[in-house]
Formats: structure tokens, C-alpha cells, sequence
């Protein structure tokens, strides 16, 4: 639960400065709840999938009344949505992070092992089923798919400036990002882990081979 609000000596100035305080507040424990229902949302997907997650077994894994989600979304399509947002927002500091750390990146053949890492996490298997549910959803594809095709926008023009590369390309992009978000649900399937590792890293060889300065327009022109 979230913690009690404790009072402010701060918030006994002008009447100004005491509403502008407490708005912040407001702000900021609305954004705390609605985290901890994505996590928690997170975190069921991956324990019952998509189906067996419904509002109540989320409201309990968030330690949140059963009626916060209904307050805070209008419908369980809302919801999802939004849980994917949150992921891709999640996903796209992962991957910053283990760039900046690991020195990883800059090689197109890094790309498999680095989004492997990050797509593997239960919050990359809670989109994929999300993503999929949406197929037989109206309502929910109507809200994700354009978030999709946005997300993937942002996060192809981020990544490739970051590396400076001077060509886009989605195709080579969309090769190595479906292939592993296609191996993180065989996963599911699939109980040698080890062995989907070791395809994650034929992928990485095979990228090694096919274009050997690690140029990411070297790849494009394939």
C-alpha cells in the first residue's frame, strides 16, 4: 500500500504554494499507483497469461483495493494498452542502460544477445501475449496496434541515432527485434532455455558472418 501522506511544513505557506504543493503530491502518488498496477499486471500475465489476469488477481498481486484499476482506466483494453506503453518505456532505459555499462551496441551483432537480455524479462512475455490477445480484441487492438507502430517509430529513430547510424532501415531493424520477441515466447514452450541462449547467439554469428564491420548500414544493404 501506499504510504499516508504526512504533513508539510512546507504546505503552510500562500494559499498558491499550498495548492501547487499538494497537486505535485496528487501527481505523484496517481503515477506510484498506476506503476505498481503495471508491474503487478507484469507479473500476473507471466504467472496465469493473459486470460487468467484479470482485475482482481492484479489488484491483489499490487496490494491495491480491487477497485483501483476501474478508477484509474475505463476499460480492461485501456489498461492493457497502457501496460504495453509502460513495458516499451521500460524496455527502451533497459536497453540504454546495458548499452552505456556494457559497451554493447554498437556492432549489429550485439543486438541479439542485448534485446535478448531485455525481452526475456516477464514484462517482454506480458506484451507478446497482450500483443496477441489483441487479434481476437477489437477494442484492445484498437488502442495498441497504433501504439505499436508509434512505439516502434520512436524507438528505431532513438536507437539508430544513438549508435549514429546515418541510413533507417526498419526491415533489418525488424529482423532481429521479431526474431527474439518470437524467441522469448517459445520460451514458453520450450524448456531447454539453455538451448534458445545458444540460438539467440547463432543469431549474433550468423549477423558476425553476413556483415563483418558491424556497421549497421553495411547490414541494411544486404
Amino acid at each position: 500500500m501506499l504510504a499516508r501522506q504526512q504533513p508539510d511544513e512546507a504546505c503552510r505557506g500562500r494559499k498558491g504554494e499550498r495548492g501547487k504543493r499538494v497537486r505535485r503530491t496528487q501527481e505523484r502518488r496517481t503515477a506510484e499507483t498506476r506503476a505498481a498496477l503495471f508491474a503487478a499486471a507484469v507479473s500476473t500475465i507471466d504467472r496465469l497469461g493473459y486470460a487468467g489476469a484479470n482485475n482482481a488477481s492484479i489488484a491483489d498481486e499490487a496490494g491495491i483495493t480491487r477497485g483501483t484499476i476501474a478508477h484509474h482506466f475505463s476499460t480492461r483494453a485501456a489498461f492493457m494498452a497502457e501496460v504495453v506503453r509502460w513495458v516499451f518505456e521500460q524496455e527502451t532505459l533497459a536497453v540504454r542502460d546495458l548499452m552505456a555499462t556494457r559497451h554493447l551496441g554498437m556492432r549489429v551483432s550485439d543486438w541479439p544477445g542485448l534485446l535478448w537480455e531485455v525481452f526475456s524479462r516477464p514484462s517482454g512475455v506480458a506484451v507478446m501475449e497482450i500483443l496477441v490477445a489483441s487479434r481476437s480484441d477489437p477494442d484492445l487492438a484498437a488502442l495498441v496496434m497504433p501504439m505499436q507502430e508509434e512505439v516502434e517509430r520512436n524507438g528505431a529513430a532513438n536507437f539508430l541515432h544513438r549508435i549514429g547510424a546515418q541510413v533507417t532501415d526498419m526491415a533489418a531493424i525488424r529482423l532481429v527485434v521479431w526474431a527474439i520477441r518470437g524467441m522469448t515466447m517459445g520460451r514458453t514452450f520450450i524448456t531447454d532455455r539453455d538451448g534458445m541462449e545458444e540460438a539467440v547467439a547463432l543469431l549474433s554469428r550468423l549477423i558476425e558472418r553476413a556483415v563483418p564491420t558491424g556497421a549497421f548500414e553495411d547490414l541494411a544493404e544486404l
